[in-house]
């Protein structure tokens, strides 16, 4: 998460070669479509329950529930970080429901070391289940850099998608719409 931050902000947070080494949330901004854009880069959770979560993690699913935001979850595909593909997932599926309102992305990462077509086909099967309620999953080495931009330019189009559609079903866009007449010549 922090080697993604790190190439699409201006931020230099500390990257490690083992996980969780973030220990608190980090924050960088970029611009795109003529936007300023913050993006929060918070510590890795662990698939337990809430309850036995620890504070550097409840600070994670803080952020994650109250920030109005897309969210984007990370999957390690190389299964470097100690953590199969599957509970990876199983972890996403039982966080889902903290951002249920939210637009998300899922970024499976490190396609340096594993390409997408190499993957089992159990494997595809799991990531297939996750783009089934269109939640894009999207391939992405934040190494070299493949499909880094994608993934923050679908990030961002999603939130803006998200945000004008939240906007026109509010009460005041209701106001405003009923005020105005377009006439045409």
């Amino acid at each position: 998460k922090s080697s993604f931050l790190n190439k699409i902000t201006r931020a230099d947070v500390d990257v490690q070669p083992y996980a969780f080494t973030t220990k608190s949330l980090f924050v960088g901004h970029f611009d795109y479509k003529y936007l300023r854009w913050q993006v929060v880069d918070t510590p890795g959770i662990l698939d337990h329950p809430l309850e036995e979560r620890n504070t550097i993690e409840m600070q994670a699913i803080t952020a994650l529930a109250h920030l109005r935001a897309c969210v984007l979850f990370i999957i390690d595909v190389s299964e470097h970080c100690s953590t199969s593909l599957e509970d990876q997932v199983k972890l996403l599926n039982s966080i889902k429901p903290l951002f249920s309102n939210k637009p998300l992305v899922v970024a499976a990462n490190k396609t340096d070391i594993i390409n997408m077509d190499e993957l089992s086909a159990e494997k595809r099967v799991l990531l297939d289940q996750i783009s089934s309620d269109n939640t894009p999953v999207i391939a992405m080495s934040a190494v070299t850099e493949d499909g880094v931009m994608k993934v923050r330019d679908e990030c961002c189009d999603r939130l803006l998608a998200f945000r004008v559609e939240q906007k026109l079903r509010s009460k005041r866009s209701d106001d405003i719409l009923s005020r105005l007449h377009v006439a045409q010549p």
